[in-house]
């Protein structure tokens, strides 16, 4: 009886893992491509280390977020030092200065990375799903009605300006972390939809995917089982292109005053220079 077991379990295993040889292989091919781009992999590395601050920021960050300098209720005269440059042996030394409230900028740094972190991977991830089903599609049925569907779309989109746009999105909807995301994937997966569409048009006329389409396979399996697979890498290289160019946006949009300012960010930080510059010409004014 045992050894009947032991043979059942030994057949589900080997079923288990020819069905999932396929996958391992198109994984093992995919990162071989993908190792290939200097430009993906240095992308790669960016969101990595940027993963490592945001996971670490109450161990590499030299206060709490919460931290002042000068306590919570300076004097006047403390105030009127604000923001305080680095000074080396003052018991609330920041490394790089002070914002106008005695925040420390650096501490700020490091725990706005979360926030970074979670736009860009979010805004890359939805422009990927976007972008390159939309890629496969077009290039898979290309020169029919889905495929200049499609393409127009495309068109008029590429001719609206990039940040005026999320703009206007999120004036209209609303500043808040979600929409800001949103506004960004408007516009970002249309580089995955052109790049994805060109190569598709090249897979489409290679043997494995006619010998496919011989065999009687469906389209949705030709698509999800032979060209995706392929293209993968581009998708890659282009998440990680989306991810840190949706940081520039949301830190460009925190500068101009549409950012959730209850959360500390990046774009924050760089509102709190402005301000900073701002007080200081005044003062020496």
């Amino acid at each position: 009886m045992a050894t009947e077991t032991k043979e059942v379990e030994a057949d589900t295993g080997s079923a288990v893992r020819e069905r999932l040889y396929p996958f391992v292989v198109g994984a093992r091919r995919t990162w071989k491509q993908f190792t290939q781009s200097k430009l993906g992999v240095m992308g790669l590395f960016i969101i990595a280390a940027i993963s490592f601050i945001a996971v670490f920021a109450p161990y590499i960050a030299p206060h709490p977020l919460e931290w002042q300098a000068f306590g919570n209720n300076p004097t006047f005269q403390q105030a009127s030092q604000l923001p305080h440059p680095p000074a080396f042996g003052d018991p609330f030394f920041a490394p790089l200065g002070t914002d106008h409230l005695g925040h420390g900028i650096l501490t700020q740094l490091i725990y706005g990375s979360r926030t970074a972190l979670f736009i860009g991977l979010a805004a890359g991830i939805l422009s990927s799903l976007v972008g390159v089903p939309l890629g496969v599609i077009s290039g898979y049925y290309s020169n029919t009605w889905v495929d200049e569907g499609i393409q127009r779309v495309v068109d008029v989109m590429y001719g609206l300006p990039f940040l005026p746009l999320v703009i206007v999105l999120v004036f209209i909807n609303g500043v808040t972390t979600t929409n800001i995301i949103l506004g960004i994937v408007a516009k970002s997966w249309l580089n995955n939809a052109i790049v994805v569409r060109g190569q598709v048009l090249s897979l489409s006329k290679r043997p494995f995917v006619e010998a496919a389409e011989a065999s009687g396979a469906s389209d949705f399996r030709i698509m999800w089982r032979h060209i995706l697979p392929n293209v993968l890498p581009l998708g890659f290289i282009y998440l990680a292109q989306d991810a840190a160019f949706a940081i520039l946006i949301q830190a460009s949009l925190a500068f101009l005053g549409l950012a959730d300012f209850t959360q500390v960010s990046w774009g924050r930080c760089s509102s709190g220079f402005r301000y900073r510059g701002t007080s200081t010409r005044r003062r020496g004014g």
